[in-house]
């Protein structure tokens, strides 16, 4: 089912899960946050998304389950498990209340992370979900003992994995797009000349191992005119998916500049469409412009009002008006880019929140974050330790 087991690559929630257990990264949140809870006992929440009517949308990786996979570990030497914990809720922002909307969707978890819907975009009232992940590295049946349970999941992992669903507002859902299968066949399409020279950059991906033989594992979603893009952060790349027709590649994202604490490659994890281009950010710190078939490199053009940086992008949203506004994951926090001047400000200092993944503009100048996007999949101890996934409101 992909490989959220290797941290060269995998998925987000890995590598962040590998940086915890070694002991590299710890960001408590604060006591006295600045932030109001709207809603918690989240499932690992990931993105974010309004519909026309002020609904949020929020999607939940989900916490694994009891069908197993014998000879794929996670990174702790613990089985990867399997269940149909993952979903789609949606949230009335007004009482703070949770309700399901889809349920039943596949999670992939360890003891340190879970992956299942990932991305969220609603266009007026049509709502997108995204799955982490691709249907090429499903295992077979037999690797989970190959009885009617087993059997069962890796029927819908196949089905489920890597791809876009559109649902209704009544809750009814269909499976649109294969954008997971579509990227990974495009990576070993294509893996020998990404990022081939770039200047400061590594050399393409053909010597990267998590592409054998290739590699996608879609991450952030967001809508567009005529359709949804699409990050993924295991083929490193920024896909269209047109309401009609089949997905196209706008942009790959070379591998970032080496360095001792740096990811091998992009591992893009934010998308925000806006009027000066497509904004994507990525797990080094990266910010990239995309418009048309331009990609821009921005951080060298990233200046800061008042300190204000990013390590480990998580989420992004853009407010209609210039800004986008940026959570990061690692350090707890959110800034503000302004595309105009290419200047980030804090919103919230690092230390604020705790592993914060997708932002959603709200209406009244709030701010809508999914916080403890980790959680809880983290064992007593970590930093799940008392807490789940929530969404939390602040003030833009």
């Amino acid at each position: 089912m992909g490989t959220p087991h290797r941290t060269s690559r995998l998925t987000l929630l890995a590598l962040t899960a590998a940086l915890v257990a070694s002991g590299v990264l710890a960001v408590p949140a604060q006591a006295d946050a600045p932030y109001e809870t709207v809603v918690d006992q989240l499932r690992n929440p990931r993105g974010l998304d309004f519909s026309a009517d002020g609904k949020l949308y929020v999607a939940e990786g989900g916490n694994g389950g009891d069908v197993c996979f014998e000879g794929i570990d996670t990174e702790e030497g613990e089985p990867l498990c399997a269940g149909f914990t993952a979903r789609i809720s949606r949230v009335n922002t007004k009482a703070n209340t949770r309700s399901d909307y889809i349920t039943g969707l596949v999670s992939l978890g360890g003891p340190l992370f879970a992956i299942g819907a990932s991305g969220m975009a609603v266009k007026g009232n049509q709502v997108f979900g995204l799955m982490a992940a691709n249907a090429q590295g499903v295992p077979p049946a037999d690797m989970c003992g190959g009885g009617p349970e087993c059997q069962q999941l890796v029927a819908a992992a196949t089905t489920q994995l890597g791809h876009l669903l559109r649902g209704t507002p009544s809750g009814g859902w269909a499976w649109k797009q294969d954008v997971g299968g579509f990227n990974y066949d495009w990576t070993v399409a294509n893996k020998d000349t990404i990022g081939a020279g770039v200047d400061g950059y590594q050399p393409g991906w053909a010597d990267n191992p998590d592409f054998e033989p290739g590699d996608a594992n879609p991450y952030a979603l967001a809508a567009a005119p005529g359709g949804t893009y699409m990050v993924d952060g295991g083929s490193n790349t920024l896909t269209f998916t047109p309401q009609v027709g089949q997905p196209r590649v706008v942009a790959a994202f070379p591998n970032p500049p080496a360095g001792p604490e740096t990811p091998y490659d992009s591992v893009p994890t934010c998308v925000a469409p806006t009027a000066q281009g497509v904004v994507v950010a990525d797990l080094s710190g990266h910010v990239f412009r995309v418009d048309g078939s331009s990609l821009t490199v921005a951080p060298s053009d990233v200046t800061s009002a008042d300190g204000a940086f990013l390590g480990t992008v998580g989420g992004c949203d853009s407010d209609g008006h210039g800004n986008v506004y940026i959570s990061d994951i690692f350090l707890g926090s959110v800034v503000k880019l302004n595309l105009a001047s290419m200047t980030l400000s804090w919103v919230r200092p690092p230390g604020t929140l705790n592993f914060p993944s997708a932002v959603a503009v709200g209406s009244g100048g709030w701010l809508y974050v999914a916080n403890n996007s980790v959680c809880p999949s983290f064992p007593t101890g970590g930093p799940c330790d008392g807490v789940t996934g929530s969404v939390v409101r602040m003030r833009a």
